[in-house]
């Protein structure tokens, strides 16, 4: 289970990078992504240190291994501290850490030993004072002792907070995870129904009219129907794709853009120039716009795929 906890983390990791999740909620707000990725990486490398106390030697009965269960228990309280800044991140940010703990019904004495003996253990709550009891400890288990102000001795099952703890982490891990898959069905269905690769279509027709513009003396007029049906075509495409990508259209798509942007606009000063007809270059940009359109339907297909997953 401990594994999992680090394959989670990397899922997360990747899920949160996904574009339908990037663009909508870590791109419009760059402090919240900050204390995103980096809850995720506190709570994986956490988990390393909790691992690397369970391989740790014992010291057995002779020995101490006060160091290891101070950094177990260190190690506990920055996981439940990633855990819970990460559910506030992406599933609930009304949140309060208490009802954060109830939610997840976590045994809070797990934080309360750690509190209580690495944290401020010679002025816990300015009336409490505790101290681990001396002589041999093992890793499975140790007692620690205070006053409040009477004497009082606390028995710690070590191996029994590590199964708690992991079944914690685990739960709260696949919550986020389930509520970063909601969020991006959420943004595919809203535009399920409505084809790109239909959007792209009637282009054809339009280069076809920018052709007779250049080479049909007939029917020369008939380039600037094509050039302003190839603009709104375009223009309604980038639209809808906007709206998808919550205006962070993929690196790929923008290069189409502004490629076909400039051919569309060199043919407009052609057209008002008087100087589309029979003009060389015009057909070389046509060609190129063709190309363009081409490789845009093709990336186009592509995100429809996605959305339609």
């Amino acid at each position: 289970m401990e594994n999992g906890i680090i394959e989670l983390c990397s899922t997360l990791n990747k899920a949160i990078h996904e574009p339908l999740y990037h663009y909508f909620y870590n791109i419009p707000d760059e402090l919240n992504y900050n204390q995103t990725f980096t809850s995720i990486d506190l709570i994986e490398d956490s988990q390393i240190a909790i691992e690397e106390y369970k391989n740790a030697k014992s010291n057995g009965k002779k020995g101490r291994s006060t160091l290891l269960i101070y950094g177990l228990l260190q190690a506990f309280f920055l996981q439940q501290d990633g855990l819970y800044h990460l559910y506030k991140c992406i599933v609930n940010n009304k949140i309060n850490q208490t009802n954060f703990f109830d939610l997840f019904s976590f045994d809070k004495d797990i934080r309360e030993v750690r509190n209580d003996i690495a944290g401020h253990p010679t002025n816990r709550k300015n009336t409490e004072f505790y101290f681990i009891a001396k002589g041999p400890i093992s890793k499975d288990r140790f007692t620690y002792a205070g006053y409040t102000p009477t004497f009082r001795a606390v028995k710690v099952d070590i191996n029994s907070f590590i199964s708690k703890q992991s079944e914690f982490a685990n739960t709260v891990l696949q919550t986020i995870k389930d509520d970063i898959s909601k969020k991006i069905e959420m943004q595919k269905r809203e535009h399920k129904n409505k084809s790109l690769k239909e959007m792209i279509v009637g282009l054809d027709r339009n280069i076809e009219f920018i052709f007779r513009g250049i080479r049909d003396e007939d029917r020369t007029f008939q380039g600037e129907w094509g050039i302003s049906g190839a603009k709104v075509a375009i223009d309604e495409i980038r639209e809808e794709l906007n709206l998808r990508f919550n205006e962070n259209l993929p690196s790929g798509i923008s290069d189409a853009f502004r490629m076909i942007d400039y051919i569309i606009l060199r043919f407009d000063q052609w057209w008002t120039e008087k100087t589309l007809f029979g003009n060389d270059d015009a057909e070389i940009f046509l060609d190129s716009l063709e190309k363009q359109i081409n490789e845009l339907e093709e990336m186009l297909v592509e995100i429809e795929k996605e959305f339609n997953s």
